[in-house]
C-alpha cells in the first residue's frame, strides 16, 4: 500500500503542476492592451487641425501641406484625385495663391481608434477669394480627414476629401 500511496501523491502533484503551468501560459499569452490615449490623441488632432487652418489662411503653402503624410491622397471636390505630398502641394498652390481672405476650416468631430494609430475628423470649411470687381466669392463645404499616427507620435493626414455645400 505505501507504493500505491506514493504513486497517488506523485500523480496528484504532477496534475497540480500541469494545471499551474497551463494557467500561467494562458495568462502569459494575453497581450497587455496599449494604454488608452484617445483623449490626448483627439486633443492633438484638434490642435493640429487648428494650426493647419491657420497656415492655410496665412497662405503658407509649405506649412499647410506639411500636415500630409508623404503618400497622402487628396480627393478634390469636383476634381481629380491627387496622390502624394508633392502633388498635393501643387494642387493647393493656386488655391492659396488666390487673392482674398483664403481658406479656413473648423473641426466638428474627431474619433480616434482604440488602437491609437488611426483617427478620422470631419468638419466644415470656408474658402473666400476675391471675385470680379472686388466682390468676395464664398465657397462653403464639408470635409473628412483620415489621420495616421507617425512614428514620432505626431498625427498626419493620410486621406483628405472635401465637397462643396453645407
Amino acid at each position: 500500500m505505501p507504493q500505491f500511496r506514493s504513486l497517488f501523491l506523485l500523480l496528484a502533484a504532477l496534475f497540480a503542476m500541469s494545471i499551474t503551468i497551463a494557467c500561467s501560459e494562458q495568462t502569459a499569452q494575453k497581450p497587455t492592451p496599449p494604454p488608452d490615449t484617445r483623449k490626448a490623441d483627439e486633443a492633438a488632432i484638434r490642435a493640429a487641425s487648428a494650426d493647419w487652418s491657420k497656415a492655410s489662411q496665412a497662405k503658407d503653402l509649405d506649412k499647410a501641406t506639411s500636415y500630409y503624410t508623404d503618400d497622402a491622397v487628396f480627393f478634390v471636390s469636383n476634381g481629380a484625385t491627387v496622390k502624394g505630398k508633392d502633388a498635393i502641394k501643387m494642387a493647393w498652390k493656386p488655391m492659396l495663391a488666390a487673392p482674398g481672405p483664403g481658406l479656413t476650416f473648423e473641426t466638428t468631430y474627431v474619433e480616434v481608434a482604440r488602437s491609437g494609430d488611426m483617427a478620422y475628423e470631419y468638419g466644415t470649411y470656408d474658402l473666400k477669394t476675391e471675385a470680379k470687381k472686388g466682390k468676395v466669392a464664398d465657397e462653403k463645404g464639408k470635409y473628412v480627414v483620415v489621420w495616421k499616427k507617425q512614428p514620432d507620435g505626431s498625427w498626419k493626414a493620410a486621406i483628405d476629401i472635401d465637397n462643396i455645400g453645407e
